[in-house]
């Protein structure tokens, strides 16, 4: 039965490789090789800019809710 799981995990890993290997040619070639370039760039920074400002939001509401110490 450990081998099956072993063999399910290795399989899965396999999977998340390949699907991240095209993912990045796939991003690489419309930021590269297409008029979508620009776009794709506004979004990604975009995106990024969102999570990081989410994250601090979280942060600070975190700290501004949190009871206080005695």
């Amino acid at each position: 039965m450990g081998s099956v799981d072993l063999r399910k995990s290795k399989t899965a890993g396999v999977t998340v490789l390949v699907i991240s290997i095209l993912a990045f040619s796939g991003y690489a070639y419309i930021l590269l090789a297409t008029e979508w370039g620009v776009l794709a760039m506004e979004i990604t920074i975009l995106i990024i800019v969102g999570t990081l400002a989410s994250i601090m939001a979280w942060i600070g509401y975190t700290m501004a809710t949190a009871p206080k110490e005695s």
